[in-house]
């Protein structure tokens, strides 16, 4: 942030131009310091991805807008209003624009929970009028999914995700186990499920409390659009048992909020105080050769 930059400007500034004496080995020490322990850590790449963003238009030109859409690869989404020949579709990223290449989504649909698909993927280069979902037609682009991602919101998604994390022991500690890992959005998309069964999740932020609310709806209802029974997850580290016999035994969920942005809140105001820490010590070594 420039706070951050003029204290660093601040700091060199008051670097002794000498290397020797006692001032200037604690100045530089000082920069050392800065650098080492106040530079922002790398985040987790366990939830960086690339999201679909999707602009849905009901004319064969990409006039008519209808809907935007922020799509997470993998998931299996209703077609809902989009189609009334298929039930479901899924979204993949296949190139990746490296050394010049074209930017290509995979696109299908399926006629159940994205396991029996009504007709081979399409692949569909960004920033072109392609078929979509259904009669409609859409322009794609993929956006970076990080809370490294600088390039703003034309170009870094905010897509909330919420993880499930199945775990070997009852009560959730150790390991979880990679391959049951799942992930879904949480701003309310319509998920298919099995039999013919959809399911929605969103986060419910509460007082202190960060709430997964997952709406499911059964009896063939596959467009999330009849009453529904409501299962309110609370995640604040809460393991839930599962089998008692076989694994996984427990589960618990973790929301994961990206900011777009490449250094939070909370990053910046350590970075001011090691700034300022740093440009104390330096002008404490400036005083000490004299």
């Amino acid at each position: 942030s420039p706070s951050v930059s003029a204290a660093w400007f601040a700091l060199m500034a008051q670097l002794p131009r000498s290397r020797g004496g006692a001032g200037a080995h604690l100045a530089w020490g000082a920069v050392v310091a800065f650098c080492a322990v106040c530079a922002p850590r790398p985040v987790s790449a366990n939830t960086e991805g690339w999201d679909v963003a999707a602009t849905v238009y009901s004319d064969q030109f990409c006039f008519e807008r209808h809907s935007d859409l922020l799509l997470l690869e993998g998931a299996c989404y209703s077609t809902g209003p989009y189609s009334n020949t298929s039930t479901a579709f899924k979204v993949k990223v296949v190139s990746y624009g490296n050394k010049g290449s074209v930017w290509v989504v995979d696109f299908q649909e399926f006629s159940d929970d994205c396991f029996t698909p009504l007709a081979g993927k399409e692949s569909l280069n960004i920033g072109k009028c392609v078929g979509f979902i259904g009669r409609f037609r859409g322009t794609l682009q993929v956006k970076f999914r990080s809370d490294k991602c600088t390039g703003g919101p034309s170009s870094c998604s905010n897509l909330a995700l919420g993880e499930q994390r199945f775990f070997s022991t009852r009560d959730c500690t150790g390991d979880p186990m990679t391959a049951l890992r799942r992930f879904v959005p949480l701003q309310g998309e319509c998920l298919v499920m099995r039999n013919q069964s959809s399911q929605s999740f969103t986060l419910s932020l509460l007082q202190n409390e960060t709430r997964i609310v997952r709406q499911d709806f059964p009896g063939g209802n596959d467009k999330c659009n009849t009453l529904s029974e409501i299962v309110d997850y609370n995640i604040q580290e809460v393991c839930y048992p599962l089998f008692s016999s076989k694994t996984p035994r427990s589960f618990r969920w973790v929301a994961h909020r990206q900011t777009i942005s490449a250094i939070s809140g909370c990053q910046r105001v350590v970075l001011m105080r090691c700034a300022w820490l740093a440009l104390f010590l330096a002008a404490t070594s400036s005083f000490l050769d004299l």
